[in-house]
C-alpha cells in the first residue's frame, strides 16, 4: 500500500484528534501506560471498517510501531524538544527554524506510520461495520498485548473513555454500560 493509500486513516485521525476531549485520553494512555497514540487510533478506525483482527495482527502492529518509533519518531521527537532548551533559544531565529524542520519531519513520520498500519489492515482484515463496542475490545487486547494491563494506573474505564470520545453516538450512557 502506498503512502497514499492510507491517507484515509490519516484524515480520519486528525479529525478524531480534534474531537473534544480525544487528544488529551490518548495522550493519558501514552504517558500513563506507554501505549502507542498511532496505534490507539487504529484501533478505533478499524472498529469502525474492519471485523475485529485477530491477536497475530495487533501483534504485528505493536512490533511496526515499536520498531518506526524507536529508529524514527523518538528521536526526531528528542531533536525537536532539545531545540526548545534555553541554551538553543539564544539563537533565536535559527533555532526555531530549525525546530519547525524538525516537526514537520515528526509529523510526516507519524503519518507514515500510520499508512503502514492502514496497510497492515487492508491485507489482513476483511471491511464490516462496527464501532463502540467493537472499538472496546480491540482496545483492551491492544493494552494486554502491549503489557498495559500490568502497568500502574491501569484501568479499562480509560480505554471506555476513549472508546466514548471517538463513538459518542453509539455507546450506551455509563448507567447502561
Amino acid at each position: 500500500m502506498s503512502l497514499a493509500a492510507g491517507e484515509g486513516f490519516w484524515t480520519w485521525s486528525l479529525a478524531t484528534y480534534d474531537q473534544p476531549g480525544v487528544a488529551a485520553k490518548l495522550l493519558a494512555l501514552q504517558d500513563k501506560l506507554a501505549l502507542n497514540v498511532n496505534v490507539l487510533l487504529w484501533c478505533c478506525w478499524m472498529a469502525e471498517r474492519f471485523a475485529e483482527p485477530p491477536d497475530y495482527v495487533l501483534r504485528k502492529a505493536i512490533d511496526l510501531t515499536r520498531r518506526w518509533s524507536n529508529e524514527v519518531t523518538e528521536p526526531l521527537r528528542s531533536a525537536r524538544r532539545a531545540l526548545k532548551t534555553p541554551l538553543l533559544q539564544t539563537e533565536g531565529a535559527i533555532a526555531a527554524a530549525l525546530r519547525d524542520q524538525v516537526k514537520a519531519a515528526e509529523i510526516e513520520s507519524e503519518r507514515i506510520e500510520q499508512s503502514m498500519l492502514a496497510a497492515l489492515a487492508a491485507a489482513e482484515l476483511t471491511p464490516a461495520e462496527g464501532g463502540y463496542p467493537q472499538a472496546r475490545r480491540i482496545l483492551a487486547r491492544y493494552a494486554g498485548l502491549a503489557g498495559a494491563v500490568g502497568r500502574a494506573g491501569f484501568s479499562t474505564l480509560l480505554l471506555d473513555d476513549l472508546a466514548r470520545s471517538v463513538f459518542p453516538s453509539d455507546a450506551p450512557s455509563r448507567l447502561e454500560a
